[in-house]
């Protein structure tokens, strides 16, 4: 396993090479719980900007924030709602995601927008324009920076009975996937869901090998 440092979030498992540690396993947990406060000001920060800067516009009278306010809500919802239909992993893990892109791109789109407003004036005809850049720039920070932190977050999780079934059927069937079993048991833990991947990966490109090796 390569460990995360700053320029590298993903925590690699690999079959190959040696089963981590409880003490990797520990320092991996911690650096992303940096990571994720850090992610989450980060939110915070857009959040609190387009509050105080949509406040300041609807103090000087603007005539449209009712109607700007819901642009960038319709916009930043559904940019949000897409990018957690598109990240891969289970149900809990896109409705997290989901709730993270929508508050990120609708404060994001209100803020720019808002901010244009403020210096250009009651530029009306590129609002529209000003909200969707603002959107798809948050969804595309959270399909990759954010979404980094909570996939490896997740990947260090024990299996649940159904992963870890898998785990030992997978086992039992390959001498390679035994060998690195036995490598976990080794040190005495249960297996994480990365290995679970892990496993999962690896079987699947077995198929594939044989299934092209047939043609």
């Amino acid at each position: 396993m390569k460990q995360p440092d700053n320029k590298q979030l993903g925590i690699k498992f690999d079959i190959d090479g040696k089963a981590l540690s409880q003490g990797e396993i520990s320092q991996a947990k911690k650096h992303l719980k940096i990571k994720s406060k850090s992610n989450l000001s980060f939110i915070i920060a857009v959040v609190v900007l387009g509050a105080a800067v949509s406040y300041r516009a609807i103090t000087l009278d603007y005539d449209k924030e009712l109607e700007l306010f819901h642009i960038s809500l319709y916009i930043g919802m559904w940019f949000g709602v897409f990018t957690g239909l598109m990240i891969d992993g289970t149900i809990k893990r896109k409705l997290q995601m989901v709730m993270v892109a929508v508050i990120l791109s609708s404060s994001a789109s209100l803020f720019l927008s808002m901010l244009a407003v403020l210096l250009m004036g009651h530029a009306t005809v590129w609002i529209s324009s000003f909200n969707i850049l603002a959107s798809a720039l948050a969804c595309m920070w959270v399909l990759t920076r954010y979404d980094e932190v909570i996939k490896a977050k997740e990947s260090i999780k024990a299996v649940n009975d159904k992963q870890f079934h898998f785990i030992r059927k997978a086992s039992a069937n390959f001498s390679k996937l035994y060998h690195f079993s036995e490598k976990i048991i080794a040190e005495d833990r249960a297996p994480l869901v990365g290995e679970y991947w892990a496993y999962r990966d690896w079987i699947r490109s077995k198929i594939d090998q044989n299934n092209k090796s047939k043609r």
